[in-house]
């Protein structure tokens, strides 16, 4: 009986133990993920707190451009904006909105010399006005871009356009937008959707749809870190997967990225490109490894058939990054400038379309 009875509290001991320590084990588990979760709850309600650059208050203060700082309601969220006007010149002069790429991004912090040379120096230096306006939660803008689809983003694009409407020194008639990036992809819906916008360019701006812009990006990124054959087919497919599962997720988990993805994932410019009656200029990176021409090239040929509109043009930078940039190749470190023929390439377009 005591034999049974000892036999019975060893038992019993180490059942116990087993459950501690699958307990243990379990949380040990499960702190990641609560980790994650912890941060993705953060980012929902405190996008990051990114600071403008240190170049940028002296950069701007030395354009020949009157400044003008407000805030565009756009459906009760205030957003941070700033507009730049040329200087002498016509009375009512032409303006462009620029409309940035993804992520947390200030326009007074973003992709090097981007703004500074490739919208503000241009525009300005052909008497076109430039508003620049922080996404939703970014800089002085209220709201969260987490929370905003490309339709939201769209909106929030034109509503700035509609604050110079009124302008005294703004020509209503001749507003176009310039987007960068997933700018890009904004900027062809805008468009598309206001046939009052007088012309927009998208710099690296895909053509493809959301779901094949990952995997373009996936399959041309890994390669710089050095993946090749099946090691780097592996590597695409898994990543691919994950961005489908997380978007999946994020319609019944909608905190961070993964609200953000689920609300976008299956975008498609299809739409916005056969219906946007403006004139258009797309503009390709030849070493960009997160929009390739290639890719989207072979897009706007399936999409028209080979045969584009007259009002959309398409051209390829020689020699430069995502950031147009020049490069040597798709993994090689960019110089510190803008590509010339890119903004050679912007002007002499402008010039034709009277701008």
């Amino acid at each position: 009986m005591i034999l049974n009875f000892n036999l019975c509290k060893n038992l019993f001991y180490n059942d116990l133990m087993k459950k501690q320590h699958f307990k243990w084990f379990a949380l040990l588990l499960m702190l990641p993920l609560l980790l994650w979760a912890g941060y993705q709850i953060r980012v929902e309600h405190y996008p990051l707190n990114i600071q403008p650059s240190d170049q940028w208050e002296g950069f701007v203060s030395n354009l020949n451009a009157d400044r003008e700082s407000y805030f565009v309601n756009s459906d009760g969220v205030m957003l941070e904006a700033e507009l730049f006007v040329p200087r002498n010149g016509r009375s009512a002069k032409p303006a462009v909105v620029f409309s940035p790429g993804s992520g947390d991004s200030l326009y007074q912090n973003y992709s090097p010399d981007m703004i500074e040379t490739a919208v503000l120096d241009l525009s300005l230096q052909r008497d076109i006005a430039v508003l620049l306006v922080n996404k939703r939660g970014m800089g002085a803008s209220e709201g969260n871009w987490y929370k905003n689809d490309f339709q939201g983003r769209a909106d929030d694009l034109y509503t700035a356009v509609s604050t110079l409407h009124n302008h005294p020194m703004i020509d209503a008639n001749q507003i176009g937008l310039i987007g960068h990036s997933q700018g890009g992809w904004i900027v062809q819906l805008a468009a598309a959707q206001h046939p009052d916008i007088a012309f927009f360019i998208s710099l690296a701006g895909p053509i493809t749809t959301y779901q094949t812009q990952g995997l373009d990006m996936y399959t041309h990124i890994y390669p710089c870190e050095g993946y090749t054959g099946a090691a780097l087919e592996n590597k695409v497919n898994d990543h691919y997967r994950l961005t489908r599962l997380g978007a999946a997720l994020g319609h019944y988990i909608p905190f961070g990225m993964l609200g953000f993805d689920a609300g976008v994932y299956d975008y498609d410019p299809l739409w916005a490109l056969q219906t946007v009656q403006s004139p258009g200029l797309l503009l390709f990176g030849e070493h960009d490894f997160l929009v390739t021409p290639s890719w989207n090239l072979e897009r706007m040929d399936q999409i028209f058939y080979g045969n584009p509109p007259a009002n959309l043009q398409t051209a390829t930078i020689s020699g430069v990054n995502h950031g147009f940039r020049i490069v040597e190749d798709s993994c090689a470190e960019p110089a510190e400038t803008i590509s010339p023929e890119l903004l050679t390439t912007m002007n002499s377009w402008l010039d034709e379309q009277g701008f």
